[in-house]
């Protein structure tokens, strides 16, 4: 891990003093390229996956992915970091064309920078129980004004791309995922949820592990029918499942050691 990075994670585990809710002005879908972001008030969903709001690092052992103010960063601080990513470049011995898009990557980040308000800014990270510690790269986001930004920390993919900062749109759901929206029920396992955007919050509960209003799937389209995601099981947890929507318009599940059932709508 780059001392960059650990030195960003280690002032955000400093820094988040107490669990708090997430502030609303973050809720929805925000976009760049492939990078998926979608946050409501019980989770974060980082690229797919479903991270619990827990509004503060963790400082114990924890299962899953969650999601807190990982700390805090501010334009200064990232302007700083451009300068020492300047200097790298020049000190890299790139060739005559590397170096002009390098430059051009830096003059593009410069001017990413310079939309910044001039404040401080938590972060919104993310960790997972299963990846801590691999790789030297890390992603968190931030919140300026109304806009989300992703904040890249990869010193390993060149003195250039040590830190990247990008705009991030907000968007509606596609429509594939949509025409799922409305109540879902498995009659053979008796729970049931709504699904709205891809997001699915319980109506009916088979398992004291959650409840009505805890938020259980996530689904994201893979082609026209079939779908991708992660579900909360009877243990509390959340497992990878596949979907195929019938013709019928039933929702066919494939779970973990070839588990399969269905969902009607209600």
């Amino acid at each position: 891990m780059s001392r960059y990075l650990i030195a960003f994670v280690v002032a955000g585990f400093a820094f988040a003093a107490q669990a708090q809710p997430i502030n609303e002005r973050w809720l929805g879908r925000w976009q760049n390229g492939e990078t998926i972001l979608i946050v409501t008030g019980q989770n974060v969903i980082n690229n797919g996956r479903v991270c619990r709001w827990v509004g503060k690092a963790p400082s114990g052992k924890f299962s899953g992915c969650v999601a807190y103010y990982g700390g805090s960063t501010s334009k200064q601080e990232m302007e700083g970091r451009l300068q020492e990513m300047r200097t790298s470049v020049k000190g890299a011995g790139m060739d005559a064309a590397s170096l002009v898009q390098a430059n051009k990557t830096l003059s593009e980040l410069q001017t990413t920078l310079n939309t910044l308000s001039p404040d401080k800014y938590r972060y919104v990270a993310t960790t997972d129980a299963d990846d801590q510690g691999s790789g030297d790269c890390g992603s968190t986001y931030i919140l300026d004004k109304e806009n989300v930004y992703v904040v890249g920390n990869c010193e390993s993919a060149g003195p250039e791309f040590a830190l990247t900062v990008n705009a991030m749109q907000k968007v509606q759901a596609p429509a594939t995922v949509a025409k799922l929206n409305g109540r879902w029920f498995s009659a053979q396992w008796k729970y049931g949820y709504e699904l709205k955007d891809g997001v699915g919050t319980a109506t009916a509960t088979n398992s004291a592990k959650f409840k009505v209003g805890d938020e259980i799937i996530y689904l994201k389209p893979v082609l026209n029918n079939t779908f991708e995601g992660e579900q909360v099981y009877q243990d509390g947890k959340f497992h990878p499942v596949n979907v195929t929507l019938l013709p019928d318009g039933r929702l066919q599940f494939k779970g973990e050691k070839n588990i399969s059932w269905t969902m009607s709508r209600q």
